[in-house]
């Protein structure tokens, strides 16, 4: 009878002790959940905590400097067109107006706004205008260039984010609302759920261990989740426009930060002190020798004896060491997190083991001596698990390569089979000088070169120049290096350059040189205006990587050398994209080259010296129209340069006058005066027009009327990305 009596005791403790560790679980499980949605009860959904958030990501640089550039664009888009010209000025006012308390309450109460359209039910989309900052900067304008204020409109706003129906934050945002009353339930379902599982188990200290493991391992993948959240929303941002990648980017994290970096830290902080805890009361069963715990780890690591069991340990660690190649930065962290929560686990209760009384009895010390470590390292599985998941889930798809049966070339099946010399380009002149990008004080064109390669622009004139970019980020042209006379430079610039320079409290070889030199696109001096040139091929080559059946057309205006040049392109990586011609053969159809994967055709002003194949003596391969018409009648179709063999017509088709006039380039921009122009060319000329160069290309149809010249008017090109 007595050992019936004891049979059903163990019975009853094992059942006990199950269902401890079954209401642990969902203690766990409901107080994490829990934790989350009172997060977002009190420091998102509310309406005070929101809008000081938005103030605080505007005191972080990269969203400042976002803002700023944004504005700017808006404020000019919207204002006259000639505007462009004046955007130093612009930039330095709206830069000051940012800074400024004004703002913050302008800020302040547009945060709020957005916060009411945000978390009010069916409300179609929430456009977060900060309304008032167009008064803001076109009265700080006045003080500064009346001239330049009376030009943008004085109810002008500006549109900093636009939440559509269905875009994930606002469906997240609207899910926090819908959780409110769950951030006070589920917390204190949890407490009461840790007070059964205790209450129940037979063994409460080992319990309490139990709670404290679980609790911190919950908080562990909190504190994951969010860093693997930060990763995958700033990984699939990017810029457009002005803004580079980065820049996006960058102001995107900090403004996840200033919303959840709070919940990453309290995650922590709550883990921690749950694993102080657990530490705690199993210190108290047993004591704990760090020794005895690295012996268990290497025992686990050893291989199990099963073929099954190696083959999906196996399968674990490939998918973890490619978790580790794809995310680095974020597995770092992940195993800086798993890691100080096992040894703050394991240090804890090693120091207690050691300055707890001896004599504890026997039994207890033998109770359940596994459960710490497994616990422990189910942490480790769990966080790394799950981490892994969203990472591979989430991570941008890589770039398919054309189809045999699907190929397109420059967005058309029909262009495929056609020479280089048939198909029609369309191009940007001083391709680089953008108003978008900023410094650009005298710029050819408004948008930058990934814009326009997103908007069908496929031939780009650029000119390579040397430059020294001090600390405060003003290239300085060097002269020296591109062995030109300054005072030659200075008298070809026109007077507005000259008063453009002095505008800005600079002019042509003033101060001393300090950086390191490199290879800057800029157009006659760089002060007026620098772009990177590695940073704008790396564009064009990430386009290409993207886009297998695109070809682009690059000519260089160069006062470089060549074998800088060709550094440039090496470290661009558009090295395997670089085409060769032979100009005693038929030049190559779209076709070949997208096979080939050879897609960017180099041609210089400057005539090459043969030790670059790629780099192509361009008035060999082009012949042009003339430069320097000031007006649209004043066109020609006269031979310029190359020759009456060069099998490329290229038409230059821009007012040339200083500073570059975006109205007077909207009448040779329409559709029906390029297509006669290039027509009347052909006529003249007895060769196709291949190359058709512009200011300001988005200022009229220079896409569509290529896309007429090429014969397939109507058609819609294939996306690209």
């Amino acid at each position: 009878m007595g050992r019936v009596s004891a049979a059903s005791s163990s019975l009853g403790r094992m059942s006990r002790g199950a269902l401890s560790v079954v209401l642990i679980v969902a203690a766990a499980v409901v107080g994490v959940a829990g934790g989350v949605a009172l997060y977002a009860r009190e420091e998102i959904v509310d309406a005070n905590a929101f809008t000081e958030r938005a103030v605080d990501a505007l005191e972080r640089d990269p969203v400042r400097e976002v803002v700023s550039r944004e504005i700017v664009v808006q404020l000019i888009d919207r204002g006259s067109t000639d505007l462009i010209s004046a955007r130093p000025v612009i930039e330095s006012v709206v830069d000051f107006v940012v800074a400024s308390q004004p703002f913050r309450r302008v800020l302040r109460a547009s945060a709020a706004q957005a916060h009411r359209l945000l978390f009010v039910r069916d409300s179609g989309h929430a456009t977060f205008d900060v309304a008032d900052a167009g008064t803001v900067v076109v009265s700080a304008l006045r003080s500064v260039s009346p001239q330049v204020a009376r030009r943008i409109p004085p109810n002008v706003d500006a549109t900093l984010l636009e939440l559509r129906n269905r875009s994930f934050a606002t469906r997240s945002l609207r899910v926090a609302e819908d959780v409110r009353l769950l951030g006070l339930v589920l917390p204190a379902a949890a407490l009461v759920l840790l007070a059964l599982a205790v209450a129940v188990a037979p063994d409460r200290r080992a319990a309490v261990t139990r709670a404290g493991i679980a609790l911190g391992a919950g908080c562990a993948l909190v504190a994951i989740a969010v860093r693997v959240l930060e990763s995958r929303v700033v990984a699939n941002v990017h810029g457009e426009d002005e803004l580079t990648d980065a820049d996006v980017q960058a102001a995107v994290r900090e403004l996840l930060d200033a919303y959840l970096g709070d919940l990453f830290a309290w995650a922590l902080a709550l883990g921690a002190l749950a694993l102080l805890v657990a530490a705690a009361s199993a210190s108290l069963l047993r004591p704990l020798a760090a020794g005895e715990r690295l012996e268990r780890l290497r025992a686990a690591a050893r291989p199990p004896a099963r073929r099954g069991w190696r083959a999906v340990r196996g399968v674990a660690i490939a998918v973890l060491g490619a978790f580790v190649v794809l995310e680095p930065l974020l597995a770092l962290e992940t195993v800086a997190v798993v890691g100080g929560a096992l040894l703050l686990y394991v240090g804890t209760a090693e120091l207690l083991s050691a300055i707890q009384p001896r004599g504890r009895a026997a039994e207890t010390r033998a109770r359940r001596r596994l459960w710490p470590a497994l616990a422990a390292g189910a942490v480790a599985v769990a966080a790394a698990a799950g981490a892994l998941v969203v990472a591979l889930d989430g991570g941008e798809e890589s770039p398919a390569p054309a189809r045999a049966g699907a190929l397109t070339c420059n967005g058309y099946a029909e262009l495929c089979d056609r020479r280089l010399d048939q198909v029609v380009f369309a191009g940007t002149h001083n391709s680089m000088s953008a108003a978008d990008s900023r410094g650009w004080l005298l710029a050819n064109q408004r948008r930058t070169i990934p814009r326009q390669l997103r908007d069908g622009i496929r031939l780009f004139l650029i000119d390579p120049h040397y430059g020294v970019q001090d600390r405060s980020g003003r290239v300085r042209t060097d002269f020296a290096a591109e062995r030109r006379g300054l005072n030659r430079v200075g008298k070809n610039l026109t007077p507005e350059a000259q008063r453009a320079l002095r505008g800005i409290g600079g002019g042509l070889g003033v101060g001393t040189f300090k950086g390191r030199r490199d290879v800057w696109l800029c157009h006659s001096v760089c002060e007026l205006g620098a772009t990177n040139m590695v940073a704008a091929l790396t564009d064009i080559r990430r386009f290409l990587e993207r886009n297998p059946g695109e070809v682009v057309i690059l000519f260089d205006e160069d006062y470089v050398t060549e074998r800088d040049l060709a550094g440039v392109y090496r470290r661009a990586g558009l090295m395997p994209y670089l085409a060769v011609l032979d100009r005693d053969e038929p030049l190559p159809t779209l076709r070949q080259l997208v096979r080939s994967g050879k897609r960017a055709i180099v041609f210089t002003e400057r005539e090459p010296s043969g030790e670059y194949d790629w780099n192509h003596d361009g008035f060999s391969f082009i012949q042009d129209t003339p430069l320097g018409a000031t007006k649209a009648s004043a066109f020609s179709c006269r031979l310029n340069r190359g020759d009456a063999s060069s099998p490329l017509l290229a038409v230059n088709n821009w007012i040339d006058r200083f500073p570059p006039p975006l109205s007077a380039n909207r009448e040779v921009l329409r559709p029906a005066f390029i297509e006669r122009r290039l027509r009347r060319c052909e006529r003249e000329r007895g060769l196709k027009p291949t190359l058709v160069a512009s200011d300001f290309y988005d200022q009229g149809d220079l896409v569509g009327a290529v896309r007429e010249l090429n014969g397939l008017a109507g058609r819609r090109p294939a996306p690209v990305r």
